[in-house]
């Protein structure tokens, strides 16, 4: 196969897609605001340490910022609708928690919420907040984690046959998982 090497437009920055939707959010005294974060990671198991980039001109940037905790929320493909309502109407414009009627539970380690639809949610404190261009790389300590019964093995993998997790290919595509495509290789 041909490649083809792309060195300048880089406008449409998704080939690292798809990726599991997170909707990211915090509570500040006078609001909460929540948003779908497609970039998202894992950074540390020791401690445990999270990773989500948000724009500055975000106002869940401006709320977690304020608030120095946040969640992340993992949502199963049938909650799609929600995962488009968060990433593409700004707070900015509405409340969207409000409009959306969005449920939530409280944190149990921090005053931010998590979303109660969410199959696993991580309450995390803010430990740093890194320049990555033009996004912040906000760097949490995973303080707790909530999980639908069920929604795991007992090794920690995501029980596929219960789960369907949401996945974003960027452009407002989403997809979700084949569970009969499950393999184990060992080497």
């Amino acid at each position: 196969m041909k490649k083809i090497i792309t060195d300048t437009d880089l406008e449409n920055f998704q080939y690292f897609y798809p990726y599991t939707v997170a909707i990211v959010g915090a509570k500040t005294t006078d609001r909460i605001n929540f948003m779908a974060c497609a970039w998202h990671t894992a950074l540390s198991f020791s401690p445990p340490l999270f990773g989500i980039l948000i724009a500055k001109k975000r106002l869940t940037y401006e709320v977690i910022a304020q608030a120095g905790e946040f969640t992340v929320n993992f949502i199963p493909r049938e909650k799609i609708e929600l995962s488009a309502q968060m990433g593409r109407i700004s707070g900015h414009d509405k409340d969207k928690v409000k409009e959306f009627k969005v449920a939530l539970s409280p944190g149990q380690r921090i005053s931010s919420p998590i979303l109660t639809d969410a199959y696993v949610a991580l309450e995390c404190r803010t430990l740093a907040i890194h320049t990555c261009g033009d996004h912040e790389l906000f760097v949490g300590k995973v303080l707790a984690v909530h999980e639908e019964k069920g929604s795991f093995h007992a090794d920690g993998r995501l029980n596929v046959e219960k789960v369907n997790p949401l996945l974003y290919l960027g452009s407002d595509y989403y997809m979700t998982i084949d569970p009969a495509t499950l393999e184990h290789k060992l080497p």
